[in-house]
């Protein structure tokens, strides 16, 4: 029987890279030691890849871009390495590589909110009445709010003049 260790592709991107290895791995049909050969790679080192005990290099990440053809792909082995690498794996973030590689269009959301110098009397009555809705701030609170925005915005319009 072989000893077979569970992995947790979510408790750190390394044990997400090493996952997604055993899984191309056995989608193909292939042992450790099979992978092994056509990296150039020991059997050893494949284990420690995907049981996240090793972090993998850009050199053997090549090898597996290679080994199963996602060379100049959206998920290849060595994007995801310099993703890993750089540190730009966020919570969340494997998924949306996952997703990313999938896209036929990609539409980038940003919450944010307009300087408060910069609101119009409408932008900063829907942002003082969701403070309301949200129960974090009283209807009271939300007229002082727009009222002491206005206030900063005629200052600078005074001394213009």
């Amino acid at each position: 029987m072989v000893n077979r260790k569970e992995l947790n592709p979510d408790s750190s991107p390394q044990a997400a890279f090493g996952a997604r290895v055993r899984r191309r791995r056995e989608s193909r049909g292939w042992t450790q030691e099979q992978l092994a050969v056509t990296t150039e790679y020991s059997g050893q080192h494949i284990s420690a890849i995907e049981t996240g005990r090793k972090p993998p290099t850009l050199r053997f990440t090549r090898k597996l871009d290679l080994a199963f053809g996602t060379t100049d792909f959206a998920d290849s082995f060595e994007r995801e390495w310099r993703e890993l690498r750089h540190g730009s794996l966020l919570e969340g973030f494997p998924e949306y590589v996952g997703h990313e590689g999938r896209a036929v269009e990609i539409r980038l959301f940003e919450i944010g909110i307009v300087p408060g110098l910069l609101q119009t009397p409408d932008y900063a009555w829907a942002l003082a009445n969701s403070a309301v809705r949200r129960g974090a701030i009283t209807p009271a609170q939300a007229d002082e709010r727009v009222s002491f925005l206005a206030e900063r915005q005629a200052a600078p319009r005074r001394r213009a003049l």
